[in-house]
């Protein structure tokens, strides 16, 4: 027995001090071992787990709503995608007078030309409200987006000079 315990490369010291137990107690030292083994491995292993359970148990029913609210913004913008947008009129000119004359701006306008599908417009004072108001629909009515702007404060509260260039 004491040669086969030396093939372990174990030191000398408890070589001798094993060599010199009885069959009982080594195998009482084996079973005591055994049971410290068994106890680290449950709390290093078992508990951490059995504990990260409990907690995806208690976390799951709110990643089952953000699920399903994630489910529903995608349903939501394949919907989107799937709409076409509004049919552009076909003369930008009309859409953008119609726009002004709904948003009563179009005696604001001071100067309008159109060059190479573009419109330049400038107000030399029109409310910034109602600037971004009619911007605005401008996008959504006439499909014309502001490509250029320059704005300049007036001494007059919230009214602003303008000069626009609008394209589709």
């Amino acid at each position: 027995m004491a040669a086969s315990l030396a093939s372990l490369r174990v030191p000398d010291p408890m070589v001798r001090w094993l060599a010199g137990k009885s069959r009982g107690e080594r195998r009482l030292m084996a079973a005591i071992a055994t049971a410290v083994l068994f106890a680290l491995a449950w709390v290093l292993l078992w508990e951490p787990i059995a504990r990260d359970i409990g907690a995806l148990r208690a976390a799951h029913p709110a990643n089952a709503a953000a699920l399903v609210q994630a489910r529903r913004m995608t349903d939501e913008i394949a919907g989107l995608a799937r709409t076409s947008a509004a049919p552009a009129t076909t003369d930008a000119r009309a859409g953008l007078e119609r726009v002004l004359a709904q948003q009563n701006l179009r005696s604001a306008v001071t100067q309008l030309e159109w060059q190479d599908g573009r419109a330049r417009m400038v107000f030399t004072a029109v409310g910034y409200d109602a600037l971004i108001v009619a911007l605005e629909a401008l996008q959504r009515d006439a499909q014309l987006r502001a490509v250029e702007a320059t704005l300049t404060a007036r001494v007059e509260p919230g009214m602003v000079r303008a000069e626009l260039t609008l394209a589709r």
